[in-house]
């Protein structure tokens, strides 16, 4: 696909788009519930009900119309849209009730409800419209070599990222040791600092951040590497490998049936493809932590990486894993939650039919 066709978005900046579609919707809602309260006698509970459900209605067709993130790769379908909806429409009723009750005039009511729904939406609409893969890249390529390991330095950062980050190296370690066993080819694609390889296993790294994977070799993670821009042309021989791993990779790729194609097409046919992702599900713990972690390196340490969602475009459940696994030739084997956050994998080729 080509690059202009993968980056290509609206010509006005995303966060004007952003901000303009909150007044937009802020305006209808306003203008409904008050044409409906006053000009009709409606109870003014069910009018701003109404006019809160379309101004959703609205944001949904407004974000898919209007701006167009091509790199986004789920969706809320229609019909959970629908059904949040609905409940969003519900609370907001409910918050009016209790400004009414406090003995707020309507329009000062009103005003309060829709200052609260505005920042709501502001979170969330920019939680799931403002992920980038190409951008994050771009961040990634230039980061120092030392990034990952000091993430597990307390000195450098919270002592709970810390600790996730040694327990997510160690429990890396454990996994890939189950699977490996002497004399095995195995390459670590987007392996970073390979960090895991505590045991000095003869892996072959590919990664875009050359200065990680030096680090990597000079601390014998690596055996060697490549430095790879496309994870979909790795450049590597047709089934040579005996173990491939994809640690917290795959939630990144644009291309991600082009990545878990040449996985499938670089693997032996009775290898091993083992592979750990976030455990992202909507309000779910990752999703929490996650999302908060990068409001506050986005905003308050202005990093730009962490402003686009460091790359996340993919949110995987077991499921999704399986789905996305199964319609690229992979049999998923088992899969496992560490951590109550992370999901580990091994999966193999499917058998080809005659």
């Amino acid at each position: 696909m080509p690059e202009h066709a993968i980056v290509q978005r609206w010509r006005h900046p995303a966060v004007l788009i952003f901000v303009l579609g909150g007044f937009l919707g802020a305006f209808l809602n306003l203008g409904i519930t008050l044409i409906l309260a006053v000009q009709f006698s409606v109870n003014p509970l069910i009018a701003f009900f109404v006019g809160t459900f379309l101004n959703q209605a609205f944001h949904y067709i407004y974000y898919n119309v209007v701006y167009v993130n091509k790199e986004m790769q789920m969706k809320t379908s229609f019909p959970i849209h629908l059904f949040l909806s609905f409940w969003v429409s519900v609370g907001s009723a409910a918050l009016l009730w209790f400004f009414l009750q406090n003995q707020l005039s309507l329009i000062a009511s009103l005003l309060s409800c829709l200052f609260i729904l505005a920042l709501s939406n502001a979170l969330l609409n920019r939680i799931s419209t403002f992920s980038s893969a190409k951008i994050a890249e771009v961040e990634y390529k230039e980061m120092n070599e030392s990034y990952y390991e000091d993430h597990t330095d307390e000195n450098k950062v919270s002592k709970f990222r810390a600790w996730y980050h040694r327990s997510r190296y160690e429990q890396l370690t454990q996994f890939v040791m189950k699977h490996f066993k002497t004399g095995m080819k195995m390459a670590d694609l987007g392996c970073g600092n390979c960090l895991w390889n505590i045991h000095q296993l003869p892996v072959f790294g590919i990664d875009i951040n050359e200065k990680m994977l030096g680090w990597a070799k000079k601390h014998k993670r690596l055996k060697d590497y490549k430095v790879c821009s496309d994870l979909a042309k790795t450049g590597l021989k047709a089934k040579s490998l005996d173990l491939v791993l994809m640690s917290e990779v795959l939630e990144h790729v644009f291309d991600q049936a082009e990545v878990l194609q040449e996985v499938s097409r670089i693997l032996k046919d009775d290898g091993t493809f083992l592979i750990t992702v976030p455990y992202d599900f909507f309000m779910g713990p990752f999703f929490i932590l996650f999302n908060l972690n990068c409001l506050y390196m986005g905003y308050v340490k202005g990093s730009l990486y962490h402003k686009y969602r460091c790359g996340h475009i993919h949110h995987f459940t077991k499921a999704r894993l399986r789905k996305a696994l199964a319609q690229n030739g992979f049999v998923l084997d088992k899969v496992f939650v560490v951590n109550g956050l992370l999901l580990y994998a091994n999966a193999r080729k499917q058998a080809k039919t005659r």
